[in-house]
């Protein structure tokens, strides 16, 4: 059958606009950045894994997160430029390093805070911190948009176990690049060292620092056991982590992807969670296996030296804050 010239010509411009339907969808949908300091076998790597499988599941693929573990895209205070800047999309970072941006976050990784996570939850959830965060989105381009836990931090050390907190007298301790971490240090005579996670394992093994402050699942997944010899359960700081992300980015998405989003962190965080909890049941009698000393401190003694931290803060937690949230 011939076709008329019309006909031919309103088949060939239905065939180009069936063609152009994926070139439009693809258009739509724009792969975004996440970077962050942990290795992509730990809790947190696995967690953003599932985050990103299911946000892509629940936009239909219109968000696509692609993951940068390990410090690849740079250090925590780096990415964080990235993100007010918009030349990165997501990070998940701790309240102490974020309160170089907005001081009074600091508050959440302070030592002997919080009883367990589903206080610091609380803490997250008062209208005081919300002001915080609101503040943060405003001045700095960054929205909160979920926590994860990332366990309980405890000292690891070489030269010596720390008994008490005299024993850390003089030791040279790695911690994230934080004011409060750095103060916490030098409250018990030590020599705080800042440096990015992903350069640890060097600093520890070749004596640049003496000991570092992390989370049992941390320790493990980055090896620390290899290079230390005392793990010293202080118990000291229950930590979250913050999935934070562009503000730019995120007033871009329509309000059923943002849900989205959210739902898909909040599945993330569920396999975090669980995996960092698993591996605090167990990791304590591995460590001992490993050949590691396994040292319970007085722990009075760490929370008398600590709590002259608190009064530097004050000015940027406000008054009676601290008390306020011990309290909920």
């Amino acid at each position: 059958m011939k076709l008329s010239r019309r006909q031919s010509l309103a088949m060939l411009a239905s065939a180009a606009a069936a063609a152009a339907l994926p070139v439009v969808a693809r258009a739509q949908a724009k792969k975004v950045r996440f970077g962050h300091q942990h290795p992509a076998d730990s809790p947190i790597g696995k967690g953003l894994a599932k985050a990103a499988e299911v946000a892509a599941a629940k936009t239909g693929g219109r968000v696509q997160i692609d993951l940068f573990p390990s410090s690849q895209l740079g250090s925590a205070r780096e990415m964080m430029t990235q993100v007010i800047d918009a030349n990165l999309d997501f990070i998940i970072e701790g309240p102490g390093a974020l309160a170089t941006l907005q001081r009074p976050l600091s508050i959440f990784e302070a030592p002997f805070l919080a009883r367990d996570f589903d206080h610091l939850r609380k803490m997250l959830q008062t209208d005081w911190a919300k002001g915080q965060f609101a503040q943060l989105a405003q001045n700095r381009n960054m929205v909160y948009i979920g926590v994860w836990y990332y366990g309980v931090r405890h000292f690891t050390t070489k030269p010596k176990a720390l008994n008490t907190a005299a024993d850390a007298r003089g030791l040279k301790i790695r911690v994230p690049e934080a004011p409060l971490f750095l103060d916490m240090i030098r409250a018990l005579n030590a020599a705080p060292t800042p440096m990015t996670l992903s350069e640890v394992y060097l600093a520890l093994q070749t004596g640049v620092v003496d000991g570092q402050e992390n989370p049992l699942p941390t320790i493990n997944n980055n090896k620390f056991y290899e290079v230390q010899k005392y793990l010293n359960l202080t118990s000291h700081i229950i930590v979250p982590q913050l999935v934070m992300v562009n503000a730019k980015y995120w007033a871009s998405l329509s309000d059923a992807d943002k849900a989205a989003v959210m739902e898909a962190f909040a599945e993330g965080g569920k396999v975090n969670d669980g995996l960092t909890r698993e591996a605090e049941g167990r990791l304590v009698e591995e460590f001992k296996a490993k050949g590691m000393e396994i040292v319970r401190p007085d722990l009075a003694s760490f929370r008398q030296a600590m709590t002259s931290v608190y009064p530097k803060y004050e000015n940027d937690w406000g008054k009676g804050t601290f008390e306020m949230m011990q309290k909920l």
